[in-house]
């Protein structure tokens, strides 16, 4: 539990490194739907907390899984359509990255066209503790997983760099992280509709991990304390109720590391590339398994009612944070 409380979760950020190697929440995935936007001025507004990835069996991951991930959007054969984690999730070779750079380069209109049907995306699978949701106040204390894009990855990385205050801050931490307010708008490009996070903040102030007391509907802050090397840490005696907190989660951010490619979508990807470059037709039935999410692992770029806000934690309020355990 090192890494947890004493200052280990800086080792946990691998994802900021510029490395290669439905609608509804059932699946776990915290996103923003643009339907529930009550005043399209205002925008989106929520508030929640990054959280480190604390496994079931007591152990602390990487703060983020990383996935690439390809659809194949081919509309006049539906049934090549689907979607796809990329080979280069292993350090392998990606038949589809090398197929859409071989119809790009290939000089010929036809093909360059047709290489628009295959689609990329990179994506970031976080925990986060939802503070505020307007828009969905049921969700307001859950532990979800909050997938996003390139845009919220690098507001991170600018924390941790101090890019922003001048002051590095692992938003991860549980002593000395920092909120996060998700304010998305609309933005519109022909006949697409889609959310624009770029003005999403972190909250200038450090503050302990906020828990969720369910009975009394409040966050309070984890009360800390500082070490010998002046870094502050959640108090010892606390140190269990946070572990149960973080591990009082339905599901799982490894439920959305990506796969290796099985046999049926490696034949499926020989008949889009067949297909696709004109060596021969569908081959693939349409009765066969397509290569389908189980969530939106596409929504654009990255995917808040007042509920108690959470104060400042001292050591001070320690004696009140445990009356509520």
């Amino acid at each position: 539990m090192d890494d947890l409380f004493n200052g280990g979760l800086d080792s946990k950020l691998d994802f900021l490194n510029d490395q290669k190697p439905t609608t509804t929440n059932n699946d776990g995935i915290y996103r923003v739907d643009l339907s529930k936007i009550k005043d399209k001025k205002k925008g989106w507004r929520s508030v929640v907390r990054f959280l480190p990835n604390l496994s079931k069996e007591g152990k602390v991951g990487q703060s983020a899984i990383e996935k690439i991930t390809h659809y194949v959007n081919i509309k006049n054969a539906k049934e090549l359509s689907g979607w796809f984690d990329s080979p280069k999730n292993f350090g392998e070779k990606c038949p589809l990255t090398d197929l859409y750079y071989t119809m790009q380069n290939s000089k010929n209109a036809l093909l360059i066209e047709k290489s628009r049907q295959l689609n990329f995306s990179r994506k970031y699978y976080s925990y986060v503790l939802v503070i505020e949701d307007e828009q969905q106040p049921e969700l307001v204390g859950k532990i979800m997983i909050f997938q996003y894009g390139k845009t919220i990855k690098d507001k991170i990385s600018n924390e941790k760099s101090g890019e922003i205050s001048g002051v590095p801050c692992n938003v991860f931490d549980l002593a000395e992280g920092k909120d996060f307010v998700l304010v998305v708008k609309e933005i519109q490009t022909g006949d697409e509709t889609y959310p624009d996070y770029k003005i999403s903040m972190f909250k200038p102030e450090t503050t302990a991990l906020p828990i969720y007391f369910k009975e009394k509907g409040v966050f309070k802050n984890v009360p800390t304390v500082k070490g010998e090397d002046n870094k502050t840490r959640v108090s010892p005696d606390a140190q269990g109720k946070v572990k149960d907190f973080l591990i009082d989660r339905e599901h799982n951010l490894e439920d959305y590391a990506p796969k290796r490619l099985n046999e049926e979508q490696q034949a499926k990807i020989t008949d889009i590339t067949n297909f696709l470059t004109g060596k021969a037709s569908s081959s693939f039935s349409a009765a066969k398994t397509e290569a389908k999410p189980s969530s939106a692992d596409f929504d654009f770029d990255d995917n808040f009612s007042s509920t108690p806000k959470a104060a400042a934690a001292t050591t001070t309020d320690e004696d009140d944070f445990f009356s509520d355990l």
